[in-house]
């Protein structure tokens, strides 16, 4: 039995195309993050949504997931410190 969702937010866990999972997950990550925001900084909040929801992602797509977040994070104007 699969989980498709943490916390409401989509795994995609049934996107069978791999780039576009790694894609999807990031991008929710990346949300999360700039939803959880405060001057600049992720709230205590932000953080324990973000590991929740990466350590539900299987343990083969975890570094895939997390080069894309950094990416989209970049792109986003954010940069890692």
């Amino acid at each position: 039995m699969s989980i498709d969702k943490y916390k409401g937010f989509e795994l995609f866990n049934d996107v069978v195309d791999l780039p576009l999972r790694t894609r999807n997950r990031a991008v929710v990550l990346a949300n999360i993050a700039v939803d959880n925001m405060r001057d600049k900084k992720l709230s205590p909040k932000g953080v324990t949504l973000l590991l929740g929801y990466f350590n539900q992602l299987p343990l083969e797509e975890r570094v895939g997931v997390q080069s894309a977040f950094v990416e989209d994070m970049s792109v986003r104007g954010f940069k890692l410190s």
